[in-house]
């Protein structure tokens, strides 16, 4: 008899838990599958988001196929295909340069034996078939090099020289016409005052010296003869010798500098994906100005040799000084500035060029002066300044738009409503961020800070719903119930719900930290891979509404299963009483949120019984 009682409670409890598991399925078979698949989303976002590396304090920022700058948050890496590497690596030097003669001054021929030694002879041989290609300062080696320092037990030099006051490395003793040079950050690069050449490779072996010689007399030679009889034109070379695996031959990439002008020109016709940074709608060479000049100016702050007078200097600066005035007054005056910097930014950058004043000339003044210009430069470009359909403020798109799929349309209806309006109101924040698929730097930074707070806060709403759940489950009257009843699973659903929310939004606000403040191109990447699907930026805003749509859904659920315990179970006073105040709290909610919509159930309703009335006198 044991035996079968034993058995027909086993048998009872199977049959309980298939019941609930079946009523389980029923109510949140499509909550899970979209919490899974948005589990899946955000994993992988976090895993390639790791694959990022670091940038420096000013980086370059993406759009969706459209990389751009923006300024005001990290400096620009020099992006190299992989097959093509430096052929030496840094070394720290230091030296002082000359003054800078014109390109077109006789080149000094190298005083160099290139068959001297077998090495030498393997160079020139290599030499031989030594190809000329453009490329752009944005594309010297010199923040993607390699390591190639080893970390030795003992140092090279244990002592210091009696008497020793130089400190010259051996390169900085014979370095023939070259002279080494530092920059401001620490990167050693080498000049040629006699000719006017600047390189970022390495010259401390002779043989490569001069290779590099060879390779800039055989630019200068390309130079057509009316630049070289042309004594006025203050003209500069920058070459870098790479070399490619897959091909096996050294590369001399080039440009030149035309100082007057402001921009770059080569001997060569020059690609223009990367000088564009995959911006469409480049018709015009006023436009493209922008961009070369964009170029001349981080030459300027690469090589900031003293290349420009400390007359050119100070009209620079006052240019400047009278560029960001005009940004300050636009962003105090108006909330859709162009500018890319924000209005504290601006300030600071006013009060550095208040402390240079009249002491120009030197390197640091130099890259200070070219690094902003660079940015504003910059703006220009991504504005189409200077043309008819030139973007006048921040909110304002240029190209036309493309008519949507009435499937995605609908679909996204559907989401909006059933996330309570969310995506729709984060998506007008978006567009005011994501303008023509490109980030303004001040906007991203308040829109991330906006969303930070607003997940913080969802976080301990999310915690505090999750204990009212669980505390309401432990009342007496509720435990006791049959566990397939509407209190119940209404319950347990809104801990999913509560608990979902929670989860997303610990994860948005990790990724917030991660590409908000300190690095807007990581944010560019984020944007690019989630509008990479058909929705667009629909799909942004709707992450981005998931944790307030789901603490809504909890509480909904809380308030279902609430309900039913106090209407199901009450004498008909309480229940007329609980129901009036009830019924008077959800008027006021209600009209609160149309009123918070722009719905206004009043003047509607007027507006339908004044037009029935004129109807009425009509007929």
């Amino acid at each position: 008899m044991l035996h079968d009682h034993d058995s027909g409670s086993v048998r009872r409890l199977i049959h309980r838990l298939r019941v609930f598991l079946k009523v389980l399925f029923r109510y949140i078979a499509f909550p899970v599958r979209l919490v899974h698949q948005l589990c899946c989303t955000l994993l992988r976002l976090y895993y390639d988001s790791r694959s990022i590396e670091s940038r420096r304090r000013f980086q370059c920022i993406h759009t969706d196929g459209h990389p751009e700058r923006v300024a005001g948050s990290s400096q620009p890496t020099m992006v190299l295909p992989q097959s093509l590497q430096a052929l030496s690596s840094p070394a720290p030097a230091s030296g002082s340069s000359g003054p800078l003669l014109p390109v077109h001054a006789l080149p000094s021929s190298s005083n160099c034996d290139l068959q001297s030694t077998p090495a030498a002879q393997g160079n020139s041989q290599s030499q031989s078939v030594t190809t000329f290609e453009p490329f752009t300062p944005s594309d010297v080696i010199r923040y993607d090099k390699p390591p190639s320092i080893t970390p030795d037990i003992s140092n090279k030099y244990e002592f210091i020289d009696r008497l020793e006051r130089d400190f010259l490395d051996a390169h900085q003793q014979d370095s023939g016409n070259w002279r080494s040079c530092v920059h401001p950050e620490g990167a050693l690069y080498f000049h040629d005052p006699t000719r006017g050449v600047y390189t970022d490779s390495i010259l401390q072996a002779r043989d490569y010296r001069c290779i590099v010689d060879s390779y800039v007399d055989e630019v200068l030679a390309l130079v057509p003869s009316e630049l070289r009889r042309d004594a006025k034109i203050n003209l500069e070379l920058v070459v870098q010798s790479v070399w490619n695996h897959k091909t096996k031959t050294r590369i001399c990439r080039y440009y030149f500098v035309d100082h007057d002008k402001h921009l770059l020109f080569w001997l060569d016709k020059l690609p223009t994906v990367k000088l564009f940074c995959g911006l469409q709608g480049v018709k015009k060479l006023s436009h493209i100005k922008y961009a070369v000049e964009h170029q001349y100016w981080q030459h300027c702050e690469m090589y900031p040799n003293q290349n420009l007078s400390c007359t050119q200097l100070l009209k620079l600066l006052k240019e400047l000084k009278e560029v960001v005035v005009h940004a300050s007054a636009e962003t105090i005056t108006t909330d859709v500035s162009l500018s890319p910097f924000d209005g504290d930014e601006l300030a600071k950058i006013l009060e550095l060029i208040n402390q240079l004043g009249d002491n120009v000339g030197g390197s640091y003044s130099v890259c200070v002066i070219a690094r902003f210009m660079r940015y504003f430069t910059r703006a220009k470009f991504f504005n189409f300044c200077g043309l008819p359909t030139a973007r006048l403020d921040a909110d304002q798109t240029v190209y036309k738009k493309k008519k949507r799929n009435k499937l995605i349309l609908a679909l996204s209806w559907a989401f909006n409503v059933a996330m309570f309006g969310a995506p729709q109101s984060h998506m007008e924040e978006l567009r005011r961020v994501w303008v023509d698929r490109s980030i303004n730097s001040p906007r991203w930074k308040n829109f991330n800070s906006k969303l930070s707070n607003e997940w913080s806060s969802i976080t301990i709403y999310s915690t505090v719903m999750v204990a009212v759940d669980v505390s309401f489950l432990a009342v007496p009257s509720v435990s006791l119930r049959n566990s397939g009843s509407v209190t119940i699973i209404s319950t347990y659903l809104s801990i999913f719900c509560i608990v979902g929310s929670l989860v997303v939004s610990l994860f948005l606000s990790r990724q917030s930290r991660m590409y908000g403040q300190e690095s807007a191109d990581t944010a560019v990447q984020f944007l690019k891979k989630m509008t990479g699907s058909a929705f667009g930026t629909k799909a942004v805003a709707t992450v981005h509404g998931l944790p307030y749509a789901m603490l809504l859904w909890g509480m909904l659920y809380f308030v279902l299963a609430f309900s039913y315990q106090v209407f199901t179970s009450t004498p008909i006073i309480t229940l007329a009483t609980t129901g009036s105040a009830c019924g008077i709290v959800a008027l006021f909610t209600l009209w609160l949120v149309c009123a918070a919509r722009d719905f206004h159930v009043s003047t509607r309703f007027l507006v339908w019984l004044r037009a029935s009335i004129c109807r009425t006198d009509t007929a």
